[in-house]
């Protein structure tokens, strides 16, 4: 196996223009990747190790540059044979385990192959589809083009003064908080968006939107776009379908929230923290 760091350098691409380089490979089986027992990280195959490994692949797609070699993403099912070493884990496991950069690739491999693996039939016709050979696509008889797909979302923290808008999904467990999130709607901005969703989840409206940062969150397609706003008016009254607590808390006395190194909701949070604490 490849043995990787943190300032590992991976360059996304369509197309593999560089044949005659290294050749890499990240096992996917649905929304699992393979990790070495040994370290906790992902295993990234050479190609002799995938030679001798008798996995069976059922596709393999180009991911980009890893360092000096061409990555790769190998569909596999989840009945093969893996190498000594190595177990199939699901990707939401490996939040916080990996360097960021290896999540980015890792994300990339996963979506991919989903994307593939979901769209062998034509959304309009019903024939069946081939990949494109000069961009990421597959394409139909027809003409249509199916491109991978990503889900727009938006997170926000509201805040007013020292005073946090944290809530409680029906599905968190216990007595877990979080910032408030939803999908963007066809015909809206970010901006239209965290105005609907907070409004329609907790009944508040904001103002002075600001946006902080994003992630990609492969869950099975989504990409979070991050923000800060402030409270402007409303009084809490959740909307007890997705709902079912939200509060005000004071910054010095916060319930249990995700942490920044797993996901951008606890970057959200630590980032006005320390702002505050400034």
């Amino acid at each position: 196996m490849i043995l990787y760091q943190s300032s590992s350098k991976f360059i996304p691409d369509n197309l593999d223009s560089n044949s005659n380089s290294a050749k890499s490979y990240i096992i996917v089986s649905g929304q699992d990747i393979l990790e070495s027992i040994i370290n906790g990280q992902i295993a990234v195959l050479d190609e002799d190790d995938l030679k001798f490994s008798e996995i069976i692949i059922l596709s393999k797609h180009f991911l980009g540059y890893l360092d000096d070699t061409s990555c790769y993403a190998v569909e596999v099912s989840s009945s093969n044979s893996l190498l000594a070493g190595t177990k199939l884990t699901p990707m939401h496991s490996m939040l916080g385990k990996i360097p960021d950069n290896f999540f980015s690739l890792a994300s990339r491999a996963v979506q991919i192959v989903e994307w593939y693996r979901a769209n062998q039939f034509c959304g309009k016709c019903g024939q069946s589809t081939t990949e494109h050979s000069d961009e990421r696509a597959m394409q139909c008889k027809c003409g249509n083009l199916i491109y991978p797909k990503i889900s727009p979302c938006v997170i926000v923290l509201v805040t007013n003064g020292e005073n946090l808008l944290l809530a409680h999904n029906k599905n968190f467990p216990g007595n877990f908080y979080s910032t408030l999130a939803g999908f963007i709607e066809p015909g809206e901005t970010s901006e239209d968006a965290l105005c609907r969703e907070v409004f329609e989840e907790v009944n508040i409206e904001i103002e002075n939107i600001k946006y902080y940062s994003s992630q990609s969150w492969p869950f099975p397609s989504q990409l979070m776009l991050g923000f800060h706003a402030e409270y402007k008016s409303g009084e809490i009254n959740p909307d007890g379908i997705e709902i079912d607590k939200a509060e005000w808390f004071h910054y010095k006395k916060l319930p249990q929230v995700p942490p920044g190194k797993i996901s951008i909701s606890g970057r959200l949070i630590e980032d006005y923290l320390r702002r505050l604490n400034n």
